[in-house]
C-alpha cells in the first residue's frame, strides 16, 4: 500500500472520529495543534488505525503520531515490517 492510500485511509478515520473537515486537513497538519484533537481523540484514532491496517502500535510508538505525514509514515514502515500474505519466509 502506498503512501497516498495511507493518507486517504487515515483521512477517513479521523472524519469519522472528530469534526474536522478533510479538505482542510494537510499533511503538515497537527493533530492536536491544529485539528484540536484531544488525547482521547487520538487514543480511537490510534486503535482505528490499528484494526484498518492490521498493526499494533506500541503505547510508547504513540509519540511517532503527531503530524499527518508522520503518521502516514509510521504506518508506512509498521505495513513494511510485516511479512508479505502468501510469501513464506526462506530459509
Amino acid at each position: 500500500m502506498d503512501k497516498l492510500e495511507i493518507q486517504e485511509k487515515l483521512l477517513d478515520i479521523i472524519s469519522k472520529h472528530t469534526d474536522v473537515d478533510r479538505a482542510s486537513v494537510t499533511p503538515d497538519s497537527h493533530l492536536k495543534f491544529d485539528l484540536g484533537l484531544d488525547s482521547l481523540d487520538v487514543a480511537e484514532i490510534v486503535y482505528e488505525i490499528e484494526e484498518t491496517f492490521g498493526i499494533s502500535i506500541a503505547d510508547d510508538s504513540t509519540d511517532k503520531i503527531q503530524k499527518i505525514s508522520d503518521t502516514v509514515d509510521f504506518i508506512h514502515d509498521k505495513l513494511g515490517e510485516q511479512p508479505q500474505e502468501g510469501l513464506s519466509p526462506q530459509g
